[in-house]
């Protein structure tokens, strides 16, 4: 037990790394991790209170340098998505939830990959209103079910060939939004688990100790690279979780 007690530390440090980096990547490198160790749906409690650990200490340095009015949307349509993803919380299995994580991110992957692999559009598509509220809204639903907004919001900013700085700045502000209401959704429908919160704490060092490293390794990360870390994380973390859940 104590070899699965350090792995998970070690995952939750490079998974809080990667996220301070480039954005995403605590969700979708721990959150499964942190599944398969506690084998309960409890596992998504502890990811969003350890996500919005991160994004409570990035985002006010990172605010200034959000997409304010695509945050605004996003926002909005995460609010929406919340309830639906409390919803498909009650209501499947932890192997179900597995698998619907792995599914939801392979199709993120696919997109990334093939943005990066063809260089991307070749031109930014016009602004979509009705696409960022939709992009929210599954956002939101992912967040409370899965504690995995991150991925399609990276998708849809690499769609639309915004910097990574931009990228990474949008994202965990609203982290910081997102999975707070997240977590007051979990405890008002489903109660919060006292193992969560203890192991949240006993995690809660070295997610910091990652997010410190992170913050210094963001900035030697280039543009082209940035978007393929992320591809590569996608990927791995889909293949893992459909893996885990057959």
């Amino acid at each position: 037990m104590e070899s699965y007690i350090l792995a998970l530390h070690l995952a939750v440090f490079a998974a809080a790394l990667l996220q301070a980096a480039t954005g995403i990547g605590f969700g979708i490198i721990a959150g499964p991790i942190i599944l398969m160790v506690m084998n309960s749906a409890s596992a998504i409690q502890v990811s969003i209170l350890l996500s919005l650990l991160i994004a409570l200490v990035l985002a006010p340095s990172l605010y200034g340098r959000a997409d304010k009015p695509l945050l605004a949307r996003l926002l909005l349509g995460a609010m929406a998505g919340l309830p639906l993803g409390i919803f498909v919380y009650l209501q499947v299995g932890v192997d179900l939830l597995k698998l619907l994580a792995g599914l939801a991110v392979l199709s993120m992957a696919m997109i990334t990959m093939g943005l990066v692999k063809f260089g991307g559009s070749g031109h930014a598509p016009s602004d979509s209103r009705v696409a960022d509220l939709l992009v929210g809204v599954v956002s939101g639903a992912m967040c409370s079910s899965l504690a995995m907004p991150g991925p399609v919001v990276a998708a849809r900013m690499m769609a639309l060939e915004a910097p990574k700085e931009t990228v990474r700045a949008t994202i965990l502000v609203m982290f910081g939004f997102s999975y707070l209401a997240a977590f007051a959704a979990q405890a008002l429908m489903v109660g919060i688990s006292s193992d969560g919160l203890t192991l949240s704490a006993s995690l809660a060092p070295a997610t910091l100790v990652g997010v410190l490293v992170g913050r210094y390794c963001g900035a030697w990360i280039s543009e082209r690279g940035f978007r393929w870390i992320l591809s590569i994380v996608l990927t791995a973390t889909a293949v893992g979780l459909l893996w885990s859940a057959a």
